[in-house]
């Protein structure tokens, strides 16, 4: 027994000597005062795992704490213990990837001691250590490789792990459990039982630890994927299936696994690691930068509550640059529900191990897949894993928010619905580029061009973009959306109700439209005002995309002051706010270019270019939309009654806000926020009032250039409205249904913007000509007769004539000449217009 203990001693002494020389651990708490030890009663240490090294480390660190030593020997009563420590796991050889755990022999001798001896009490500290979680200082591959993950290392791993994080360690002493506490709690119970009872609440606080390092455990994508196989959901839905087509139990069953295995993220640590250090490279190659904004938001509910992000999609980088600052603020990243079109070879495999899910498009007409797929998500979020997703189903051809796609958000709310222990809070996350990379092939597809399909080939040939350089981005964390108080708001009862994943009762859906609404609303209330976009706003309203430059300095100017005195709202933020600057920045970034004249230099823009800031513009232009309403109605009229205009804003209002997702409510909050408007436009001098009558500054001054230059931000909007209620009042009631008249707005819009050079390819975007549409049904203003085609009164008439009075009359006799149709039957949807 001597020799053995001897020899141990001797290998501990190596250990320390070869740890004192590579390592340097960081103690937390500094301040062992912070610990609440009791002096008078002995202190053993609990690790998780069976390490020499770790044993070690925790010894060196309690010394230099001032506490007694892990590997020294201690007496409890008349029970005598060579180490004042012990551990809960051992490796398990057969699986060197699987823990498993332990009735440690010393919990056992420090259980029957206080048994024997009621007077007597131990004071256990777990110790957690963490080798390599210092991201912002992970620059070496070899670190990322042996850094401190869920699987369990081995002697040469260990070794490694030591010579390449020994330096970025860190070991966190926990407050003590009294273990007589414990035993006089179970005094009826047998030492085994107490026993496990302690160790089954260490392993728990060792969890909670790791995951709040880490993220929790789900790296066993096979064991994950049984699990959802095998739950009372999932099964249901088999025996449904074997009721309804036949099918044998096990064919389905192994369809199911099939199914999980298709979805499941296989999470490793390893390879976040790894991706962080290619992604730092990737961004110093493509960007100047990442700016945040409104981080405390996040901070806020990131504690004590399930994360879910839900940013908008405006680019295939989108899925990685949020991991990627998640990981750089000390944060776990998400898993993130990705498309199944990205699950390509190699690729697809990166990114399940970097944390990516795949979803089917739709799964409306598979119950097994939806069922394996909605336990899935459950699942991950009951194991504490925050999730990103994206609400508008996929990426903004034209930059502008997309109508929300609701069935994530249902799923996460019946998955709360059904285990509501921990709460969930959506972060709504807005990001701004200032030139997008896939803004190329977004242009084609809106000129009518086919969708080009991710491929390994594809990603390949665009590898030539990191000789490009794309400006900087902007992320903003919007105001939280507390899933809890949410569903008080909405239903008081939600708490007793039981919505099966087959049943949706009317409440639950308009509970769910309007949180995909609200959640919308929120990404573009978090909108960033970057030099690009404000850039965009001002030369593309200007003929030939060309400016004055003291006039876009002027423009700028306004922008910026009504962003600050009239902000559109809490979160909203301004990148930068002086003009000169912004000005300069898009000189030196090439998306301007300087023409030096004689009487005042000019900017301008080419027509490539052009396009692409257009798409920037469109990332905030909702933030302009009001104002540029409100400007819009001084165009023609030079002089207003403040009643009337208030009331041609509650009436155009309605679609606007369909339209770009605008957070005002009808009525009192969207007129006082109109009168805030007025007051930025009158200190500017482009507005004046006298008494109840409002007037636009006198033309041919700087300010009537500014007001009309402001009022050209809505007019797309307007042209779109009016000729489609145009086509419809022309066509007559009950000639047209819904998707005629999408298809007619669509190609005439298309011939005016070619015949007129109008505007950029959203002006004929279908989805915005859809919704418009969608919104004359559910304001009433035209219905559907037997046989499905529009009919409307006089209302839309009304309509019509308020929305000529505000376009100028070159414009409105445009419209009027392209919509006029000799022959209405002649009218074949289905035809595209020649290019």
């Amino acid at each position: 027994m001597n020799f053995w203990f001897g020899l141990d001693r001797l290998a501990f002494f190596v250990v320390r000597v070869f740890l004192r020389l590579c390592t340097r651990a960081n103690a937390l708490p500094t301040d062992p005062k912070e610990l609440q030890l009791n002096p008078d009663i002995p202190v053993i240490y609990v690790l998780r795992d069976r390490s020499a090294a770790d044993a070690a480390v925790a010894d060196q660190s309690a010394r230099r704490l001032g506490l007694a030593p892990a590997l020294a020997g201690m007496n409890v009563g008349k029970t005598h213990l060579s180490r004042s420590y012990f551990h809960l796991y051992r490796r398990q050889f057969s699986n060197g990837r699987q823990r498993t755990a332990l009735s440690p022999a010393r919990l056992e001798k420090l259980v029957k001691a206080l048994q024997d001896d009621p007077q007597a009490d131990v004071q256990l500290v777990p110790v957690s250590v963490f080798w390599g979680r210092r991201p912002e200082k992970e620059s070496s591959l070899w670190r990322i490789i042996f850094s401190d993950n869920w699987s369990p290392a081995g002697f040469i791993k260990k070794f490694f792990i030591i010579l390449t994080q020994g330096r970025q360690l860190y070991v966190q002493f926990s407050k003590p459990m009294s273990l007589r506490a414990l035993v006089d709690r179970c005094e009826r119970q047998k030492q085994q039982q107490v026993v496990r009872k302690a160790s089954r609440i260490l392993r728990v606080h060792f969890r909670r630890q790791q995951e709040a390092a880490i993220g929790p455990d789900l790296s066993h994508r096979r064991t994950l994927s049984s699990s959802v196989v095998d739950s009372s959901t999932v099964r249901a839905v088999i025996r449904e299936e074997m009721t309804r087509t036949g099918e044998k139990e096990e064919k389905l069953e192994a369809q199911a696994r099939r199914y999980a295995l298709e979805i499941a993220a296989d999470y490793s640590h390893t390879v976040i690691r790894f991706l962080e250090l290619i992604l730092n490279w990737v961004w110093n190659r493509l960007y100047g930068g990442i700016r945040l904004y409104n981080m405390d938001n996040l901070t806020e509910v990131a504690g004590d509550h399930e994360i879910i992000y839900v940013p908008c999609h405006r680019s295939h980088i989108d899925y990685l640059l949020l991991s990627f600052v998640m990981y750089r603020n000390n944060l776990v990243p998400p898993h993130i529900a990705a498309g199944i079109n990205l699950n390509l070879p190699v690729v697809g495999t990166i990114l399940r191990r970097g944390g990516a899910f795949f979803m089917r498009r739709s799964f409306r007409d598979n119950p097994l897949y939806a069922a394996v797929f909605s336990e899935y998500l459950h699942t991950i979020t009951a194991r504490g894993f925050s999730i990103e997703y994206f609400v508008e189903g996929g990426r903004s051809r034209s930059g502008r928010m997309l109508k929300p796609r609701t069935g994530m958000l249902a799923m996460t709310v019946r998955s709360y619905l059904r285990d509501a222990r921990k709460p969930v809070a959506f972060v709504p996350v807005y990001i701004g580029y200032e030139k997008v990379i896939e803004a190329g092939s977004y242009i084609g597809e809106l000129h009518g061009k086919k969708k080009q399909k991710e491929s390994v080939g594809g990603l390949m040939k665009s590898l030539s973009i990191l000789r490009s350089h794309f400006g900087q981005v902007h992320v903003n964390f919007g105001k939280p959306i507390k899933l809890s108080d949410y569903l008080d708001q909405h239903n008081r009862d939600w708490r007793s109700c039981e919505v099966a994943p087959s049943d949706t009762p009317p409440w639950f859906k308009h509970m769910i439209n309007e949180l995909g609404q609200e959640v919308v609303e929120s990404i573009n209330a978090a909108a960033v005002a970057n030099p690009v976009n404000l850039m965009s706003l001002a030369v593309l309203a200007s003929s030939k995309h060309t400016m004055d430059l003291q006039q876009l300095r002027q423009q700028l100017q306004l922008y910026i002051e009504l962003l600050k005195q009239a902000p559109y709202s809490d979160t909203a933020a301004i990148a930068n706010t002086d003009a000169d600057a912004i000005i300069d920045y898009g000189l030196e970034n090439e998306f301007l270019e300087r023409i030096k004249h004689p009487l005042g230099d000019v900017v301008t823009t080419d027509e490539k270019t052009a396009l692409q800031m257009a798409y920037v513009r469109n990332n905030s232009l909702h933030l302009f939309i009001l104002p540029g309403l409100i400007c819009s109605l001084f165009m023609n009229a030079r002089s207003i009654n403040i009643d009337v205009l208030q009331r041609m804003i509650q009436l155009l209002y309605p679609f606007l806000r369909n339209e770009y997702f605008l957070h005002w409510q009808d009525g009192e909050e969207l007129a006082a926020a109109v009168d805030r408007i007025l007051v930025v436009l009158e200190q500017q001098q482009l507005i004046s009032r006298n008494d109840n009558c409002l007037h636009g500054a006198p033309v041919h001054t700087h300010e009537s250039d500014l007001l009309s230059h402001l009022g050209q931000t809505v007019m797309p909007s307007l042209e779109r409205y009016y000729l489609t209620i145009r086509l419809l009042v022309q066509y007559g009631s009950g000639k047209l249904n819904s998707d005629q008249l999408g298809e007619l707005a669509h190609q005439t819009a298309q011939r005016l913007s070619l015949l007129y050079e109008f505007n950029s390819p959203e002006f004929f975007d279908k989805v915005v000509l859809k919704h418009f549409i969608a919104q004359l049904y559910s304001t009433g203003l035209v219905m559907t007769d037997d046989q499905g085609a529009l009919t409307f009164d006089e209302k839309l008439q009304a309509l019509d004539d308020e929305a000529r009075r505000i376009l100028s009359p070159d414009i409105s006799d445009a419209i009027q000449r392209v919509t006029r149709v000799s022959n209405p039957e002649a009218f074949n949807p289905s035809e595209e217009p020649a290019a």
